[in-house]
This record gives C-alpha cells, structure tokens and sequence, in this order.
C-alpha cells in the first residue's frame, strides 16, 4: 500500500465527515442568499407596483475554493440606466458585527457588498442568528464600532434609493 492509500485509509472517516460539513455549509449559504433575495423582491413588490426596477439573478462562480466549484446568485436591481448589485462576498469572512443590545461583536456567518450607481454602498451581514443585518448608517464598520442593524422593509428602501443616487 502507498502512502496516498494509506492515508486515505486512516483519515477516511475525518475526511468524509469534513466533506458532508462543507456540503451543508454551502447549502446552508446558498439557502439563505435565496430566502433574502425572495424577502427582497417581495418588499420591492411592495413598494413598487408598477414594476419600475427590474429585478434579475445572475449566477457567478462561487470564490471560496472550500466548497468546490459552485454557482452563487447575484441580485440585480435596474432603474432606466442606474443598477444595484446585491453580490455575496464569501459564507467564511473574517469580519465581525455588533447586534443592537451586545455587549461584543461575533463573527458574520456571510457578507453580502451592495454596489450602486456611484460604487460601493453598504454590506450586509448574516450573523449566526441566521438573520441579515445591514452596516448601522452606511458606515464602514472600523469607523462605526462594528454596529449593524437588522435589516427590514424601511432599510432596504432607502438601502435601495440611496444606491440609485
């Protein structure tokens, strides 16, 4: 036996239950980018009745080398000639954010960058709670102590208008 097979031999049970980890990870990320991107359009519905933004997902290759090869969905909101990206950075960030009432920030389960009509806007930020939050004021998150806010129907309004400026 080589030292491959021999390897694979004594880490395969390591191995296997680290690959079907990631596997429900990813799913995981993918699920709750999709249940967002679904809260979205239904809060633009809403507030749009007469379908002025067009909305549509694209897909893109996945970056985190950690899950393979994989598709991830981008939300693109178009007004006229002026459009918002809604495009998912990575489920393992390093980055962390304070819900309103901790005392600490914890580290975000995924991140989403919003880019608009004049560039980067905002992110969006999935804590363990398995609930998005969006950056408190827009600020970078160094300048604004790491505070975020849960994202709802009223933000991502003005998320949204801001991001056609």
């Amino acid at each position: 036996m080589g030292v491959l097979a021999e390897f694979l031999r004594t880490e395969s049970e390591h191995l296997k239950a680290d690959k079907a980890h990631r596997r429900r990870v990813l799913r995981e990320w993918l699920d709750s980018l999709n249940v967002l991107y679904r809260q979205m359009k239904a809060w633009l519905t809403a507030c749009d009745p007469e379908s002025l933004i067009d909305q549509s997902i694209e897909e893109v290759p996945g970056p985190e080398r950690a899950f393979g090869d994989y598709r991830l969905p981008i939300l693109k909101l178009t007004l006229v000639d002026r459009s918002v990206f809604f495009e998912p950075v990575a489920r393992n960030m390093a980055a962390k954010a304070r819900a309103p009432g901790e005392d600490a920030a914890v580290r975000v389960q995924g991140g989403i960058q919003v880019r608009g009509f004049g560039g980067p806007v905002c992110y969006l930020f999935r804590l363990a709670d398995g609930e998005w939050y969006i950056q408190k004021e827009y600020e970078n998150l160094r300048v604004g102590g790491n505070d975020v806010v849960p994202l709802d129907s009223e933000r991502f309004e003005i998320l949204v208008r801001k991001s056609f400026e």
